[in-house]
């Protein structure tokens, strides 16, 4: 099992873990969302050991990977910031690729 997906599925079943994960929402991930938000969980890595440029360039490919994920499943790319970082990080970090780039626009991600 993927390292990210057993971390998900750890904090799903713990009463005391801040995560907010559904009951039912790891099973509805196609094969395109676990790689989708695989490579979202080494962009989280990459932003916590890198310079401003690394975390810039981070940030850009989280947002450039969601519109991959189905967008009932696009909140767990936020729940995977606490495992490169910490718990509190998830709402400092969000906003800055809670929209994403659509025809032109930018689309605000349902993040529960």
């Amino acid at each position: 099992m993927k390292h990210w997906l057993k971390w998900l599925r750890l904090c799903s079943k713990d009463s005391n873990s801040p995560a907010r994960i559904p009951r039912g929402t790891l099973g509805a991930l196609t094969g395109q969302d676990a790689r989708a938000l695989g490579a979202i969980a080494e962009c989280w890595e990459l932003y916590s050991n890198s310079d401003a440029d690394g975390q810039a360039a981070a940030l850009g490919a989280v947002r450039a990977l969601l519109p991959a994920v189905q967008p009932q499943c696009r909140f767990l790319a936020k729940e995977l910031i606490a495992m490169a970082l910490d718990w509190p990080d998830r709402d400092r970090l969000w906003p800055f690729v809670n929209v994403i780039p659509w025809r032109g626009e930018l689309c605000p991600v349902d993040d529960k």
